[in-house]
């Protein structure tokens, strides 16, 4: 048995069948200041060997897959039924765990206590190194079980840490753990973006002496120029098809976005001036993008139609407004404004509108969509003054530190739910 988690084997096993999969979606608002949590317990693992390692290997698996179901804001976690009181508990997660040498095979199984009915089962096997990722897949399919919707457990997320005078782009898991260094420039980086499907990682990089775009292969660990126009190659974005890229060219002289696929190759110019435009992101069905210009003085965010070429004005509050990106259920663009010489976050709908202010303090800056469009990963200055990670939800409640790593950390761009 190949034991590597990259090849990790998930099956429904054959006594699951005994307990019919019922689907249980529930319509959830996470953006509802009244939102009630939904109850789980996490029944004590049964161990085929009770040792003291297998005990400490369980407590580990429960715990991460604990912390991951109160990431997602859904759930209040009992560690037992009984730890509950008098509260009812609507769902039970049970765990079984067998180690033999290095060898592990974990099975959990989440169960609707109302009708005792099993809604999803799945067995892994691996290694004690593998509890984290064992853990991220069965919270994204307690989440996918209950409300219909995958979670984000199994999301990435990249960064740009600054470490002495140069910054590098990392990676790490939704919840901040597991961080991987993604580049070695040692000079300045700006702007990853993961693409649609996690492939691909394009930054913008000064290792030449000017800013050009490269792109990383996740799988071979290979990073090669993408966009090295004369001038400015800035701000990529991915289109949702994986396929293409607008990104922010100053090769007519002022800073304009085109479009370009991953050869570089320029496939059309989407605007011409006046002024500067840049920030580009797309509409998640790829018809729309919202982006920057100071076409009328201020930096303010525009809306152009692809298919028509017609731009239209989106921001007219605030003195400058920058940085948007568009959530993943449309609904949303969440940017920058500056209020009173700060930095804060805002969201609006892309129809327009009054503008909703999520954060107030310090300088917030930086915003990223969650996958499903739930949360909002952000840079911070309110941590003793230094850029930090932060996360929150979409209505802007629960913010909460979630990176502090190097000398200064920015640029978060929050990945897709896709690496298994």
């Amino acid at each position: 048995m190949n034991k590597k988690i990259n090849i990790l084997t998930v099956v429904f096993t054959v006594f699951l069948i005994l307990a019919r999969p019922v689907w249980a979606k529930i319509y959830i608002d996470i953006s509802s200041p009244f939102m009630e949590k939904i109850p789980i317990a996490l029944s004590q693992p049964e161990l085929s060997n009770n040792t003291f390692e297998n005990r400490q290997a369980a407590k580990k698996l429960t715990s991460i897959l604990k912390s991951d179901l109160i990431f997602h804001g859904f759930f209040s976690v009992f560690d037992s039924p009984y730890q509950a009181g008098d509260e009812k508990i609507d769902y039970r997660v049970d765990t079984s765990m067998d180690r033999k040498d290095s060898s592990l095979s974990v099975v959990l199984k989440l169960v609707d206590l109302s009708t005792n009915s099993m809604l999803v089962g799945r067995r892994y096997l691996g290694t004690i190194n593998d509890l984290r990722k064992m853990a991220h897949r069965f919270s994204n399919e307690i989440v996918k079980a209950i409300t219909g919707r995958p979670g984000i457990s199994l999301s990435r997320i990249l960064f740009v840490s600054r470490q002495g005078s140069g910054s590098e782009v990392y990676s790490a898991d939704f919840d901040g753990m597991n961080i991987r260094q993604e580049t070695r420039q040692r000079s300045i980086v700006m702007s990853p973006r993961y693409s649609p499907d996690g492939r691909w990682i394009t930054f913008t990089s000064f290792i030449s002496g000017r800013p050009c775009l490269y792109l990383k292969d996740t799988k071979s660990g290979r990073i090669r120029k993408l966009s090295s126009y004369k001038g400015l190659n800035m701000s990529p974005a991915w289109a949702p098809s994986g396929d293409r890229l607008a990104v922010t060219l100053s090769r007519g002289g002022s800073p304009d976005i085109y479009l370009i696929d991953l050869n570089g190759r320029v496939l059309k110019r989407l605007t011409k001036g006046p002024g500067i435009n840049c920030s580009p992101s797309f509409s998640p069905d790829g018809r729309r993008l919202v982006f920057v210009s100071d076409r009328n003085g201020s930096p303010q965010l525009f809306i152009l139609e692809l298919g028509s070429g017609k731009i239209k004005r989106l921001t007219f509050t605030g003195s400058y407004n920058t940085d948007p990106q568009w959530s993943p259920t449309g609904e949303k663009i969440t940017y920058v404004s500056r209020i009173g010489g700060r930095f804060q976050i805002f969201t609006i709908s892309p129809d327009g509108g009054d503008p909703t202010q999520l954060t107030f303090e310090a300088n917030n800056e930086n915003p990223s969509w969650s996958p499903d469009g739930r949360q909002i990963l952000f840079s911070s200055t309110r941590t003793r003054g230094k850029k930090s990670l932060f996360v929150m939800f979409a209505n802007g409640q629960n913010q909460r530190l979630l990176i502090d790593y190097g000398q200064s950390d920015y640029f978060p761009f929050w990945g897709p739910n896709n690496f298994k």
